[in-house]
C-alpha cells in the first residue's frame, strides 16, 4: 500500500524520540495537537495509513479521522516494528 497507493498520507503517533530515532521514510510524525491542522490538509477521501508502537494508539487515531468523516483510514496492527520488517521485506523480495 505505501509504495503502490497514490496520496497516501502515512502517520507514526510514537512519541517523538522514538519518531526521530527511526520510522518509515513516508511518514510524518502526528501528536494530537497537530492533528487538526493535518485534517484541514487531507481530502476526506485522500488514503490515510496510521501507526504507533503496536497498534493500539494508531486505532485511536485512526478513529478520530473515520470521526471527521475521512473515508480511507488504516491503522497499522503490530506497530512500527511489524510495518518496517514488512516493507523491509518486500525490498528484499
Amino acid at each position: 500500500m505505501i509504495r503502490d497507493e497514490a496520496g497516501l498520507a502515512v502517520f507514526d503517533v510514537r512519541d517523538m524520540a522514538s519518531y526521530q530515532r527511526g520510522h518509515l521514510d513516508a511518514a510524518a510524525h502526528l501528536s494530537e495537537d497537530r492533528l487538526l491542522p493535518w485534517m484541514r490538509r487531507l481530502a476526506k477521501d485522500a488514503p490515510v495509513m496510521i501507526y504507533c508502537y503496536h497498534g493500539n494508539a494508531s486505532k485511536t487515531y485512526a478513529q478520530m479521522f473515520v470521526d471527521f468523516r475521512y473515508s480511507r483510514v488504516f491503522s497499522v496492527d503490530g506497530g512500527y516494528e511489524a510495518l518496517a520488517a514488512a516493507q523491509a521485506a518486500t525490498v528484499e523480495a
